[in-house]
């Protein structure tokens, strides 16, 4: 799991700022869900903690929590480019033809 302290270094706020630490533990509960997800992982078996910890994983991660703090509206005009990046990062993990 990405540590709130990453996800704060990450995105340039310092590691004394609290104010959004709540929705910054949230959007990272919900980036892991969805890198779970995609990479349709069966959870209750550990290989999804394993595959969370792989350094491409951990960044797509990284990269979808910096979207959705800085995007959060229901509609992103310019996302393209974030969503590319977290997609190219994860199919190398992505079980074809399972």
């Amino acid at each position: 799991m990405i540590t709130l302290e990453q996800v704060k270094q990450h995105l340039n706020i310092p590691s004394s700022y609290t104010g959004d630490d709540t929705l910054l533990g949230s959007e990272r509960d919900a980036a892991e869900a969805y890198a779970v997800t995609f990479l349709e992982l069966e959870d209750d078996d550990g290989i999804a903690a394993e595959m969370l910890a792989k350094p491409q994983i951990q960044q797509a991660v990284l990269m979808l929590i910096a979207t959705l703090y800085n995007s959060r509206e229901s509609e992103v005009y310019s996302g393209t480019q974030e969503t590319k990046a977290f997609e190219r990062l994860l199919y190398q993990y992505k079980p074809w033809g399972v």
